[in-house]
């Protein structure tokens, strides 16, 4: 019998979720990540105002806590599907705000995309609390970590068209009038992604809490020890991942002088290494547990920061190849360990209740993400133009940034040693797992 044929199968209908996914990641990508961070640069942003939009929809998760109360009253899927329906209106707002070119001055521009970018996280952040109880629902046990390493190829494939379409579109010095083609283009990709959200099954809360209004308990939830645990890795790995992602693409533009569509290019490389993980995790992921995952991404974010700050303090020298690489580990590295922490917070949860934990959990982690970057923009603005050599590195603004960020990776890979999880494999286990499966061994045994 082959391998196929005894692995379990996912339910009927939640096969839909995987092309909402694709569709809404090539929409949300545009206007969440480099995209708008390179048109906001184009405005003339600070790091300060770029850490904010950065933060911006990771603390608008905060929203998660009150609606929690409301998702049995309502239902899962509702919220989902009003929710990602609503946000496309200030989604659409976006598309005119580049057309105001010599209407308005680029302040009032850049007060405009922090309007809408505000209005559209709140919505993202009310709907999202329904999203990991659907989902727990929907998926059984024995195969969410072979779901989640699906669900992420498509995000990560999403995201990747994404940038490359990106890329190829806006060249070397993009105009106003293109970001506005971008920003409509995300409309109808994220219009397309509700179609797909419509046909999955939906999934009643458990009958205790199905048309009621949940009050939540908050001393059970914090007392939870196992839960604890895993809410202090959470709130390290947001703290130093935080930001991230702007403060990259403001380094290499600012300071090292990429072009945009070379940095669109090797942001793109991010998920190619995500796309890694399907055939790393898919099946490895159920059977040697969530926490030495999480140790192994954990090494290799560190080895990259380490890099990056080499980079920015004129250790090792900067090419393109180089950032493409770096940012392909980058993803390998997210989406391993986003997708570990996902798995073991389904397995952590109990049943009754289980929306105002997840909403902790999604609250904790994005509350710092979202705190973190204003802070780390702030240092950065603060630093900006005092080098001092040490070491043979010039330690500037984004040295200290890097090397910051490192030292969170430390505390983090400490509080994962805390953490729970009985039928996880040790690390040295995990390890010789991956050196007996790798293909490299097949490669050389050919």
């Amino acid at each position: 019998m082959s391998d196929h044929a005894i692995r379990p199968t996912f339910p009927e209908g939640t096969q839909s979720l995987f092309w909402f996914f694709f569709l809404n990641f090539l929409s949300c990508q545009i206007i969440m990540d480099s995209p708008i961070f390179l048109y906001v640069e184009s405005l003339g942003a600070s790091a300060t105002v770029m850490g904010l939009i950065a933060g911006m929809t990771p603390l608008m998760v905060i929203f998660q806590i009150p609606a929690a109360a409301h998702v049995g009253r309502w239902g899962y899927k509702v919220f989902i599907a009003t929710g990602w329906s609503l946000r496309l209106v200030f989604a659409f707002g976006l598309v005119f705000v580049p057309l105001l070119d010599g209407v308005i001055n680029q302040q009032s521009q850049l007060a405009l995309v922090l309007v809408l970018l505000f209005a559209f996280n709140v919505v993202r952040g009310i709907a999202s609390c329904a999203w990991y109880p659907w989902i727990r629902g929907l998926i059984p046990e024995n195969i969410r970590g072979r779901y989640l390493t699906f669900e992420g190829a498509f995000v990560n494939s999403g995201s990747l068209v994404a940038f490359l379409l990106v890329a190829a579109y806006l060249g070397q010095a993009p105009t106003s009038g293109q970001f506005s083609v971008l920003f409509a283009f995300s409309v109808v990709a994220g219009a397309g992604s509700i179609f797909f959200i419509l046909r999955v099954p939906a999934v009643a809360p458990p009958s205790e809490e199905a048309g009621k209004k949940q009050v939540a308990a908050w001393a059970g939830i914090f007392g939870n020890r196992l839960f604890r645990k895993l809410l202090w890795v959470e709130l390290f790995m947001a703290i130093a991942l935080g930001g991230l992602a702007a403060f990259t693409v403001k380094y290499l533009k600012a300071e090292a002088g990429m072009q945009a569509n070379q940095i669109m290019l090797a942001s793109a490389a991010k998920f190619v290494g995500a796309l890694g993980t399907l055939w790393f995790l898919k099946a490895r992921l159920d059977r040697m547990g969530s926490r030495p995952v999480i140790f192994f991404g954990l090494a290799i974010g560190l080895i990259c920061v380490a890099v990056f700050g080499l980079i920015a303090g004129g250790v090792v020298p900067l090419n393109f190849f180089a950032v493409a690489g770096l940012y392909f580990s980058f993803g390998f590295v997210l989406a391993s360990v986003t997708m570990s922490m996902t798995r073991l917070a389904m397995a952590t949860v109990p049943r009754l209740g289980s929306s105002h934990y997840f909403a902790v959990f999604a609250v904790v982690g994005n509350l710092a993400m979202g705190m973190s970057p204003t802070l780390w923009g702030l240092m950065i603005d603060l630093l900006s133009g005092r080098d001092v050599v040490w070491l043979g590195i010039e330690w500037n603004e984004y040295t200290v940034y890097f090397a910051g960020v490192a030292g969170v990776l430390l505390i983090t890979a400490l509080a994962t040693v805390r953490l729970e999880e009985p039928k996880a494999a040790r690390l040295n286990e995990f390890l010789i797992d991956l050196i007996r499966h790798s293909p490299l061994r097949y490669w050389m045994r050919d």
